[in-house]
């Protein structure tokens, strides 16, 4: 009967790791992708993800509740590479060791948790610091699943992600923030490339964007914004159907609007137009969108913003 019960649990145990066989060679084969996103601190989300992936899938765990963390993990590496899944978090809750048992882990926590926040709030966060970031929540997955077994595990992740803390810590305190672009005097618009903001054919803006859009808030505030007005404008390229600019164009607007007013900006101080393929400042021969005639009419991809 022992024997039955063992051989019943070695199966379900197998067949557990098996659900999952290749999430580490998955992981392996997105990495060059991951490699070759061009925001250093969405390449980092994206390879540190792939990174947990691979090692989680290398555990064997106690808990059925986290026996998909490697899957997870793996689809967040993609979700950073090329948005095709959504983003899934891996843990449940924070569950805090105690401190009278485990206060080392308890301070290492607490300046990750303080690097992370600053690393949010730095126009200067890179790979690093995105790669922190995944592997926090790597951490604190390890302390959800232990916390009912009074902690006999976790310190490896927390370590991993304590010593990565701090070597970005030193890279936010050499860091000298980009300096924003001027702000436009009033009627003369400053363009910003659509191509930089977005990625095609998208009106969300990519973590570049956030970091310019937010650089020039701040510098518009700072200069006494009291009284006076942005007008934002989005607009497209020629190709695609009129209806499609002009709403692409004008989500893509009101996004730089957002990113405005959640920096501090009124949004009774933001006027926001779409106007599609007008006033291009290009002309590019061509009827189909090659990738030279494209790249020709990048100009005419843009948002302007204007002081009234």
């Amino acid at each position: 009967m022992n024997k039955t019960l063992i051989c019943a649990a070695l199966l379900a145990a197998l067949a557990s790791t098996q659900a999952f066989a290749g999430v580490g060679s998955d992981a392996e084969a997105l990495m060059p992708a991951a490699q070759r996103i061009a925001d250093p601190y969405q390449r980092g989300l994206a390879e540190g993800w792939l990174e947990i992936a691979a090692r989680q899938d290398s555990h064997v765990l106690v808990s059925n509740v986290y026996n998909d963390a490697a899957a997870r993990a793996l689809n967040n590496g993609r979700h950073f590479i090329d948005g095709s899944v959504p983003f899934q978090p891996i843990y449940g809750e924070k569950n805090w060791p105690p401190v009278e048992t485990r206060e080392k882990w308890v301070n290492a926590l607490q300046e990750i948790e303080r690097v992370n926040q600053r690393a949010s709030e730095s126009p200067c966060r890179g790979e690093d610091a995105g790669r922190l970031s995944a592997l926090s929540d790597e951490a604190w997955k390890e302390q959800d699943e232990t916390h009912g077994t009074r902690w006999v595990h976790g310190w490896d992740a927390i370590e991993r992600a304590h010593k990565l803390a701090q070597q970005v810590n030193s890279e936010l305190d050499k860091c000298v923030p980009p300096t924003a672009k001027p702000l436009p005097q009033p009627e003369t618009p400053m363009s910003l490339s659509a191509d930089a903001l977005f990625d095609f054919d998208s009106a969300v803006l990519q973590p570049e964007g956030q970091r310019q859009v937010q650089l020039l808030a701040k510098q518009w505030l700072e200069s006494g914004a009291k009284g006076r007005t942005l007008g934002i404008t989005g607009y497209t390229d020629r190709f695609g159907s009129a209806a499609h600019n002009q709403r692409l164009s004008q989500q893509r607007a009101r996004a730089v609007a957002d990113e405005f007013e959640a920096h501090g900006v009124h949004a009774g101080q933001v006027e926001v137009k779409g106007s599609g393929a007008t006033k291009p400042l290009r002309v590019c021969p061509g009827k189909t969108a090659t990738a030279s005639v494209v790249a020709c009419l990048a100009p005419n991809r843009r948002v302007e913003i204007v002081e009234k």
